[in-house]
């Protein structure tokens, strides 16, 4: 299989991160922070050192703390629902969110009155800053979201121009790594961030179930779950200090040592340059072939490894089921969690789109097959694909 649908998640994994999975799950996978004995006390450390190579990583020292989360929506529920929203609270949100962002705000919405609006788009849908300070000054924002990357299309989003524009009026400022962390430079302080989103799987290259975020220091959140977790067991209270306040629930420690695995792989490899060579060799490909629409950032050096497209005459759910079936290539196609800008992309006579995203691992030879898969799409190709995976999960 050529796999290239690395947006959802990041597949193969590191030969060490597996192995980092498979040593404690056999020898070591207790619950941390439960017990005095040796096994629980190396669990409870391995963790403590993951914090500290995520606060490393960001250039968060005594910035900013780490809050473990079994996802990264969970750690987006846990910082949007904790805020201390009013009727008349404002939130922003770039048209790239993903739908882990605008579904709790939608509840919001619903359940407090708050108001979400679109932080604009220039014609070339790179974020519009001049309009969008202007947006600002006429309706001052309390809350902004910003995903690093978007999902889609790969554009590297203006997060830290936005972020110094929103603190003029004190908002809450949120950036979505999910497809960034790992991958992108992410400087805590510079990018004027409150707190900062990552998923394990993603970027991170590390397995699923670990997930979290870096919340600066001194700002409180809102507990959003509660429950057990080792700490003043005696009281039906959660801690009111942090990270314990935000943490409960045992934690998927096979995972988190898959993390911590894949974190000191991360400093010995340079995938955004890696990703930046592919993507420079795969787009000129891309725009050659006659009756694809290609999406992707508005500047190559804007541009992360997540590139979308469409050709004329298919879905996109057909275009993904013809390069699985004919040249065992995995896409990801149809809608991508991420509502708003399939609008502004215009995609709906595509239902969607066909993504294409690139790991640390992918190679030119399979980036080739993929171009010569799409030239190669006819009708024909259809036949014998169920109406089940043409209708995709849009």
């Amino acid at each position: 299989m050529i796999y290239l649908d690395n947006g959802a998640t990041t597949f193969p994994k590191p030969e060490c991160v597996w192995d980092a999975v498979d040593h404690f799950n056999r020898t070591a996978a207790v619950n941390a922070g439960r017990g005095a004995y040796q096994a629980a006390r190396d669990a409870t450390a391995m963790i403590r050192e993951v914090r500290e190579q995520l606060i490393s990583l960001c250039d968060a020292r005594e910035q900013a703390q780490v809050i473990l989360t079994p996802s990264v929506t969970i750690a987006l529920n846990q910082i949007i629902q904790g805020q201390k929203w009013t009727p008349e609270s404002v939130a922003y949100v770039s048209p790239y969110e993903h739908n882990a962002v605008l579904r709790p705000l939608k509840l919001l919405e619903k359940r407090v009155g708050i108001r979400v609006l679109e932080l604009p788009l220039a014609a070339d849908l790179s974020i519009d800053l001049e309009a969008t300070k202007e947006m600002f000054r006429q309706t001052p924002p309390d809350f902004v979201s910003v995903s690093a990357v978007s999902n889609v299309t790969g554009y590297i989003l203006p997060a830290r121009e936005i972020f110094l524009m929103a603190k003029e009026y004190g908002a809450f400022t949120l950036l979505d790594a999910a497809q960034a962390m790992g991958l992108l430079k992410l400087c805590f302080s510079f990018l004027r961030a409150d707190a900062i989103t990552f998923a394990g799987h993603k970027t991170l290259y590390a397995p699923f179930g670990i997930g979290g975020f870096l919340l600066k220091n001194g700002i409180d959140l809102e507990e959003l779950l509660a429950g057990g977790n080792g700490m003043k067991s005696l009281s039906e209270d959660m801690p009111r200090y942090m990270p314990e306040k935000m943490e409960c629930g045992s934690m998927d420690t096979p995972a988190i040592a898959g993390l911590h695995a894949s974190l000191k792989w991360l400093k010995t490899v340079r995938p955004k340059k890696t990703e930046d060579e592919l993507m420079e060799y795969l787009i000129p490909k891309l725009r050659e072939i006659p009756g694809l629409h290609l999406y992707c950032a508005p500047d190559p050096s804007l541009q992360a490894g997540v590139i979308s497209l469409n050709l004329d005459g298919f879905r996109a759910n057909e275009v993904g089921a013809i390069l699985d079936k004919e040249w065992d290539i995995a896409v990801r196609a149809g809608h991508h969690c991420a509502a708003r800008i399939h609008k502004h992309l215009k995609d709906k006579e595509f239902d969607g789109t066909v993504r294409v995203s690139i790991s640390a691992f992918t190679t030119k030879d399979e980036l080739d097959t993929l171009v010569k898969g799409l030239e190669s799409i006819d009708r024909d190709m259809l036949k014998g694909i169920s109406s089940s995976v043409l209708r995709g999960n849009c």
